[in-house]
C-alpha cells in the first residue's frame, strides 16, 4: 500500500487532476479494508484511505501480468503465488489456527485488568472469569506499579494457561491484547523484540510469556469486545463482571509478586558471517558488538538470510 499510495501522490503533479488508473499484482483495496487496521496507525489509516479509496478520480485495478517485484529475482510466474490477504494473516499470527471469531465450542473466558489511583495511591489487579456460569476462576492483586497494559496482558496469559490443552475462546476488551497476540506479537518477536525505532518493548518479558501460553490450548479465539457497555447480552454480562472482580482485587486482594521472565540473550544463536560477507555488512555500516552479533548504528540486528527467512 505505501509504494502504491507514493506513487499516486506523484502522479498527480502529472495528471494535474485528471483521471488515474493503478494497475497493481495486489489486491490493495482489500487489504487495505480488511486487514490494515491491526498494523496500521489510525493517522497512516486516514492518510492511505484518502489517497487509495475516497479519490473519485482514481481506478485501482488488479493486473498480475506485470509484477515489479520479479525484475528482483527473474522472470514472472505463470500462476498465482501466493493469496495477499492469506499471506498477511499467517506472517501476523503467532499460530495458524488463532481465530478473531468466538468457537462453536469449548470454553469462554473473559478476562480483565485493573490499574487505577484511590486516595493517591495506584492499585492494580487482574480477573478471569468463566463466561459460561458467570463464576471468578482467579483473580489477584498485582505490584502498584503495574500499568494498566500490563494488567491486561497478565490477565489473558492466566487465561491462556488456564485453557491448556482445551478448546475456548478469550473475551477482551484491550485493543492492546488483541493486537499482540493477533498482529504485533509475532512482529516484534522476529524483530528481536523491538519497536520500530529500535528499542526494547516495555513489556518484553510479558509478551514472550504470552506468545509461548497462546501455544498450550488445543484450539483458541481471542476476540476483541467493547467495554464497559450497558445491556444483558452475555458478552456484556461476562467482560463487566472480569471488570468488576478485576477491581475488587486491586482494591482488597493481597499483594503479590508478579515474575516476568526476560530473555536469554545467551541462549539465542548467533549467526555467523564469512569474510566476504563480513566486509559487506561493513561496506552498510555494520560493526560487530563483543557479544558476536553485527548490528547497524541504529541498533537493529543483521542476520543472515536462512534466519531471516525463517
Amino acid at each position: 500500500m505505501a509504494p502504491t499510495a507514493i506513487l499516486v501522490e506523484e502522479s498527480r503533479k502529472l495528471t494535474l487532476g485528471g483521471k488515474l488508473i493503478v494497475c497493481t499484482p495486489h489486491a490493495v483495496r482489500n487489504v487495505l479494508n480488511q486487514k490494515a487496521e491491526k498494523w496500521l496507525t489510525d493517522s497512516r489509516m486516514l492518510k492511505y484511505e484518502a489517497i487509495l479509496i475516497d479519490s473519485d478520480d482514481l481506478t485501482l485495478e488488479v493486473n498480475r501480468s506485470l509484477n515489479p517485484a520479479q525484475f528482483l529475482y527473474g522472470e514472472p510466474a505463470d500462476n498465482l503465488i501466493h493469496n495477499c490477504l492469506v499471506i498477511i494473516q499467517y506472517q501476523t499470527k503467532v499460530r495458524g489456527d488463532l481465530e478473531e471469531q468466538a468457537l462453536s465450542e469449548g470454553e469462554i473466558i473473559y478476562v480483565d485488568g485493573s490499574s487505577r489511583c484511590l486516595q493517591g495511591k495506584r492499585m492494580s489487579g487482574y480477573a478471569v472469569v468463566d463466561g459460561k456460569n458467570m463464576q471468578t476462576i482467579e483473580k489477584g492483586k498485582l505490584p502498584s506499579n503495574r500499568s494498566a497494559q500490563t494488567c491486561e496482558l497478565y490477565a489473558l496469559k492466566k487465561a491462556l494457561e488456564y485453557l491448556a490443552h482445551k478448546k475456548g475462546t478469550i473475551y477482551t476488551d484491550s485493543r492492546h491484547a488483541f493486537g499482540v497476540v493477533h498482529t504485533f506479537g509475532k512482529i516484534w518477536e522476529e524483530r528481536g523484540l523491538l519497536n520500530s525505532r529500535g528499542k526494547g518493548l516495555v513489556h518484553e518479558g510479558l509478551i514472550l510469556e504470552i506468545l509461548e501460553a497462546l501455544k498450550l490450548p488445543e484450539e483458541i479465539a481471542i476476540v476483541h469486545i467493547k467495554g464497559h457497555q450497558r445491556g444483558v447480552t452475555p458478552e456484556i454480562r461476562g467482560n463487566n463482571l472480569a471488570d468488576q472482580e478485576a477491581k475488587d482485587a486491586a482494591e482488597n486482594g493481597a499483594e503479590r509478586v508478579m515474575l516476568i521472565l526476560t530473555p536469554n540473550e545467551e541462549t539465542l544463536e548467533i549467526p555467523k558471517f564469512s569474510e566476504a560477507e563480513k566486509k559487506e555488512l561493513n561496506k552498510i555500516g555494520g560493526e560487530q558488538a563483543e557479544s558476536g552479533k553485527w548490528k547497524l548504528p541504529d541498533g537493529r540486528q543483521l542476520i543472515k538470510y536462512w534466519l531471516e527467512k525463517y
